[in-house]
């Protein structure tokens, strides 16, 4: 497999016109990017059902509105990314580096964010519901207007400082 620039990948997307608007050339199959550094990135939009994406470096990327339905982001680095409104349901988050991210109105149902890092996270009105949440840390999240099922919210490893849907302070 050839290893490809951060331009050049930027360029194969451009070029191949990944964007949701009307899905034309959208990636049905799932586009294999591990470990690479897409830091910074504006992926905004980006139709990328089933991506591979494990152990990139997305820190600061944009991708909002991206759909990432079912894509692998297993030990991703999102830290301060931007994915508001972003399609993740179904996702495989498990162990990704969410810290500070920007998850408004983001779809997560059944997502799997097992041991993931969700550290001042704004999840302001996304949906939760049934996503797998065992041992997240959501310390100083903010979850304000956001769906969630009580027994997903149960399985975070701490909630310390989480603004909780209800507007109500995290303990623990």
């Amino acid at each position: 497999m050839a290893d490809f620039t951060r331009k050049e990948i930027q360029n194969i997307i451009a070029l191949h016109g990944w964007k949701a608007e009307g899905k034309k050339g959208s990636v049905e199959t799932g586009i294999v990017l591990r470990a690479v550094d897409l830091s910074g990135v504006d992926l905004s939009g980006l139709y990328l059902k089933n991506a591979i994406l494990s152990r990139a470096d997305l820190s600061n990327a944009k991708l909002s509105s991206a759909y990432l339905y079912a894509a692998y982001l297993s030990r991703t680095i999102l830290r301060k990314a931007d994915l508001s409104y972003a399609d993740l349901r179904e996702a495989d988050l498990a162990g990704a580096n969410l810290y500070d991210a920007k998850l408004f109105g983001a779809d997560l149902r059944k997502a799997d964010l097992r041991e993931a890092d969700l550290r001042g996270a704004d999840l302001r009105e996304a949906d939760l519901r049934d996503a797998y949440l065992m041992g997240t840390d959501m310390r100083g999240a903010n979850q304000r207007d956001s769906r969630v099922t009580p027994v997903s919210l149960g399985q975070v490893a701490s909630l310390t400082g989480a603004l909780l849907p209800d507007g109500s302070k995290g303990e623990g």
